[in-house]
């Protein structure tokens, strides 16, 4: 063979054998096959075969494996992110002329998407009250195709009654799809607890290093496996192999990550709700916090994600006291190695079930720095909050 045949030609491979720790990167666009019988009927192997490159990869494969065992699911299903696994669920779930109920506690981006996208596609939205319980029931119509769940809620934190609403739903022939990825499969496993679609950003802590976007949905269902495959197959929707070994990086580490950032973040959450100018803290471990019973019944363990809830009078200084934090990195998103702060003006948007504050609102995603050191940091940006205090002065004098 010639110069440039040798350049694109297969070596003879190693002849000694060869095994890693990691889990080999296989990039692939084209998939190559041994037949021509074998390339015709290559559109049989998109669901646990290999067909093309963006259908999956043995790298992608062997994370939807490991997520699978991990959610106790019979498949799972990688995608580019948290909400294309939300859009992808709910798309493959719902028809023109059906509804789709979401907790008012939904992540934010879920609102203009139900109101705007589904809405064109002639898909219905509605809005539920996320501490309803089986009382959901009483909301259902016979339109209702899927019910979401997200517990612990975005920013407010409450956690649901999620076996409750999976029956109530049930009953009345609608799916219901959890939004897991503040508790990952590590402490709640949706699947076990009545739930057809278990949704979790991997972006957080289970890539864990602020370095990758991907989603996944877990079901126990195999045809529900088939639907989202094949929608994911319309959609474009794919993972790459790269991206998917980051994550398998990632996955081996998340539980001693977990561990870590739960018992940092109980211990500066219940210190927090100390401090001068917070109105409340919510941390689903903390018994104040809204549905502090069902998550002793129904997770077994938190994670480093609480939000506190501050008075108005700490407005105007808020920006500058969290600009004084020097572990806290300003930023969405959370379960880095990094802590992170989120800062919301006012609470977040409710259109059923309105929040008890009116005050800003701060989320704190605790990462793997030492707690004593982070205590520090927040005593010294909460101190800047207490001297301007409006009876400060007077007690001072």
């Amino acid at each position: 063979m010639r110069d440039p045949t040798l350049c694109v030609t297969p070596g003879q491979g190693l002849e000694a054998p060869f095994e890693s720790l990691s889990v080999p990167v296989h990039r692939a666009s084209t998939v190559v096959f041994p037949t021509v019988a074998a390339y015709q009927g290559r559109r049989d192997e998109i669901y646990d075969g290999f067909s093309y490159g963006l259908y999956g990869t043995p790298t992608s494969r062997e994370l939807e494996t490991r997520l699978a065992r991990l959610e106790g699911a019979a498949r799972t299903l990688a995608l580019p992110s948290g909400f294309s696994a939300i859009a992808l669920t709910t798309l493959a779930t719902a028809a023109p002329g059906q509804e789709v109920l979401f907790p008012d506690t939904t992540y934010d981006t879920v609102r203009p998407f139900a109101d705007t996208f589904l809405a064109g596609l002639g898909i219905g939205s509605r809005y539920y009250d996320p501490m309803l319980g089986a009382d959901i029931a009483d909301h259902l119509r016979d339109e209702t195709a899927l019910v979401w769940v997200e517990s612990p809620g975005s920013m407010s934190m409450e956690v649901q009654d999620v076996p409750a609403i999976a029956a109530a739903a049930h009953a009345r022939g609608a799916k219901v799809a959890a939004d897991n990825t503040w508790a990952t499969p590590l402490r709640f496993k949706p699947l076990a607890h009545g739930v057809d679609f278990s949704v979790c950003a991997l972006s957080k802590y289970v890539a864990g290093h602020s370095d990758v976007m991907m989603g996944s949905v877990s079901v126990a269902d195999v045809a529900l496996y088939r639907r989202l495959k094949d929608y994911s197959r319309f959609l474009g929707l794919g993972v790459s192999a790269d991206e998917s070994s980051l994550v398998l990086r990632g996955l081996e580490t998340l539980a001693i990550r977990m561990d870590r950032a739960e018992q940092s973040a109980g211990r500066l959450a219940a210190w927090a709700a100390t401090q001068p100018g917070v109105a409340e803290v919510r941390f689903p471990a903390l018994p104040s916090s809204p549905g502090h019973e069902l998550f002793k019944r129904d997770f077994t363990g938190g994670a480093g994600l609480f939000s506190v809830f501050l008075e108005p009078w700490t407005r105007p200084v808020l920006a500058e006291a969290v600009e004084s934090l020097r572990l806290f990195a300003i930023g969405a998103s959370w379960g880095g190695t990094r802590s992170l702060v989120a800062v919301l003006d006012r609470p977040p948007l409710r259109t059923v079930a309105p929040l008890p504050h009116q005050g800003p609102v701060v989320r704190f995603s605790i990462g793997l720095e030492d707690a004593a050191d982070l205590h520090a940091d927040l005593a010294a940006a909460f101190g800047r909050l207490a001297a301007t205090r409006p009876d400060a002065a007077q007690r001072r004098a």
